[in-house]
């Protein structure tokens, strides 16, 4: 482990009114870094710096440790203003925000050791990909892990890895020590730079190590649960969205007395809705959610994943209209976002936190089936 950050823990005296302020000042400029963030490949310094001045970094941790403890809903809402601008800015944000996981394994002082500043960027990667064995005082761990969004740009990484009895445990290491493989020529997302990472007979004290209980197994305040946490994603689609929105309103707006077609008024009203739609259905599940477990009561299963799923079904059928209302000018990726909105939402929908796996999960469900801890 190399630390050289110094470390910051000072009382923080962010609100979660002030990192949402923060988050849509910072949004607003992020479309004049989009050409770079799409021909690079990563996220450029300056977008780096900018988004941990936000605090959104900080957001779910305890304030012991710099944090600020925002709502589920409020960090949803916080990525979804992120992706308006940038959707690979949002996604590797929402991403960073899973080292939080390692808030509730780990010893306070282990986790200031590997986090001393609350506003690292870590690259999380849970499926247990890496192989370990058993050395004094922790593991010997080499593996290659895929979808490594962030990793270009990442302080910390939290990777899955199985032990030789079979174990899985969750590995946190300096992000110095990856060897980042050339892989993520996407056709969307392009700027999270999720490629392929590796790591060879890199040595893991154990304290550094955690096994991932199923959430609700103790008593971590609820922004820290694990299920919690993946249910921001569904910001993601909502921000394309409204992005893909806003720009074709402006085209066609613009070009209102020769329109590419007749219909576009329609289409555009149409996507409205739909994003609308999605907009009320997620927020709606997520308030309902988080009030339940507030009140001490388990939500009902699957209704926040079908919601999410909503979002990105929705939210791309929404953005291929408005691409097609907007006719051959959308092609053009340095006039508009719509081209970048469309693969951009395309490739976010094929997460598993998306997929229409959920459909069948949760139906599935619903008939009486057992209830699966992912969704």
């Amino acid at each position: 482990m190399t630390v050289t950050e110094t470390p910051i823990r000072a009382a923080t005296c962010l609100t979660a009114t002030t990192v949402m302020d923060r988050v849509r000042t910072y949004a607003a400029g992020l479309p004049a870094a989009a050409p770079e963030i799409e021909r690079t490949g990563r996220l450029p310094a300056a977008v780096l710096d900018g988004l941990k001045a936000t605090g959104l970094l900080r957001a779910a941790l305890p304030p012991a440790l710099g944090g600020v403890e925002m709502t589920v809903p409020d960090i949803t809402r916080a990525v979804d203003v992120l992706a308006e601008g940038d959707a690979s800015v949002a996604w590797c944000a929402a991403v960073a925000l899973n080292a939080s996981l390692a808030v509730v394994s780990l010893p306070e002082e282990v986790f200031t050791e590997l986090f001393p500043s609350p506003d690292l960027i870590t690259a999380t990667v849970l499926p247990p990909a890496g192989r370990a064995v058993r050395r004094e005082g922790g593991y010997v761990l080499s593996g290659c892990w895929t979808y490594g969004s962030g990793i270009t740009h990442a302080d910390r990484v939290v990777a899955g890895f199985q032990t030789a009895d079979g174990t899985s445990r969750i590995a946190v290491f300096d992000a110095a020590h990856v060897r980042v493989i050339d892989t993520w020529h996407a056709t969307g997302l392009r700027g999270t730079g999720s490629h392929d990472f590796e790591v060879t007979d890199l040595f893991i004290p154990e304290r550094h190590t955690f096994e991932l209980v199923p959430a609700g197994s103790r008593h971590e305040p609820l922004h820290l649960r694990a299920d919690n946490l993946a249910l921001k994603m569904a910001g993601v689609p909502l921000g394309i969205g409204r992005s893909a929105l806003k720009a074709a309103r402006e085209i066609l707006t613009d070009r209102r007395t020769a329109l590419p077609r007749p219909g576009a008024p329609a289409d555009l009203a149409l996507a409205e809705s739909l994003i609308g739609a999605a907009d009320a259905y997620v927020y709606a599940t997520l308030n309902d959610a988080w009030a339940a477990q507030a009140a001490g009561r388990a939500p009902e299963p699957g209704t926040t994943a079908l919601a999410r799923q909503f979002a990105h079904r929705s939210c791309r059928e929404a953005v291929q209209l408005l691409y097609d209302a907007v006719g051959s000018a959308a092609v053009y990726t340095g006039r508009t976002p719509l081209d970048r909105c469309l693969r951009d939402v395309l490739t976010a929908g094929h997460h598993v936190a998306s997929s229409e796996r959920i459909l069948d999960q949760v139906g599935d469900l619903r008939l009486g089936g057992e209830v699966i801890h992912r969704i």
